[in-house]
């Protein structure tokens, strides 16, 4: 009974947020599922179905604990040195003197938009930033600008690390100080939603590590509304290296440009 109740949850899930959890994550949730009932004093999985559906603020309590959000700063490092080396030298010139505005629709905890920041203001520019995710508790974790030592890569990353040296404690733990942490606007939002409001105006977005988990309708859905209301003409989106496949010409807007650079792909709205 359990098993088909489990799968009424994750149906739930997918109709809510969009995201059709991997079987890899179904073992965390379920995991997690037994762990709010013994702390509900629930007895079973249709109890707690039940009561997610009576208790809206256990539904954003669920997602908060169930959803996946593994990520570290300068993730897959040569999308950053294209940034750094082509597109930021670009974005200087073409902005005249105007902010940059990033955008990191999947935010998780914030290493990827403070990664952002750092390197643009490394290079003297001004920025506008944006964080943005489904799970409110990562968001948190973004306002507080605290990281373990785990959230920087030995490999991946390496490249950049010494934009994070002067922020280092004892223990090699981050702490970004709140001049910083101001600088990042944060806001919940759920990506799969019609009625989203998505920033604007916005030179480059991220929207990395999140269309593995949807439906090829829900790409086009969400990337068509980036491109319509969030970028500006001659934006960039940038997503993760190993979903760049899932984005065929089938679900891009026609004003939407796949380009790339050696082996790094990455998209440009164009003026048309």
């Amino acid at each position: 009974m359990d098993d088909k109740i489990f799968d009424d949850i994750i149906a739930l899930v997918t109709k809510q947020t969009g995201i059709i959890p991997r079987e890899s994550h179904k073992t965390g949730i379920k995991n997690f599922i037994e762990k709010r009932c013994k702390e509900l004093n629930l007895a079973t999985f249709a109890d707690y179905y039940e009561y997610l559906n009576k208790k809206p603020n256990e539904f954003c309590f669920f997602i908060n604990g169930a959803t996946v959000n593994e990520t570290y700063f300068f993730r897959e490092e040569a999308q950053f040195t294209l940034l750094k080396e082509k597109i930021l030298p670009e974005l200087r010139k073409t902005a005249i003197g105007k902010p940059i505005r990033f955008w990191s629709a999947a935010a998780s905890s914030g290493e990827e938009i403070y990664s952002l920041y750092l390197l643009a203001t490394s290079m003297g520019l001004r920025t506008e930033c944006f964080a943005s995710d489904i799970n409110t508790d990562v968001l948190e974790k973004c306002a507080s600008g605290k990281y373990g030592a785990n959230s920087v890569r030995a490999l991946d990353g390496a490249k950049f690390q010494n934009l994070l040296s002067p922020y280092h404690d004892n223990e090699k733990n981050i702490v970004l100080p709140e001049r910083i942490t101001s600088k990042i606007e944060r806001k919940q939002i759920n990506l799969s939603k019609r009625e989203a409001i998505f920033p604007t105006n916005v030179h480059i977005v991220f929207v990395r590590n999140v269309f593995i988990y949807f439906t090829l309708e829900l790409r086009k859905q969400i990337i068509e509304k980036i491109v319509s209301t969030s970028l500006l003409p001659g934006g960039y989106m940038f997503v993760s290296m190993n979903e760049t496949a899932l984005l065929g010409n089938s679900i891009l807007p026609k004003n939407l440009k796949k380009c790339s650079d050696g082996k790094i792909f990455y998209f440009q709205k164009t003026n048309e």
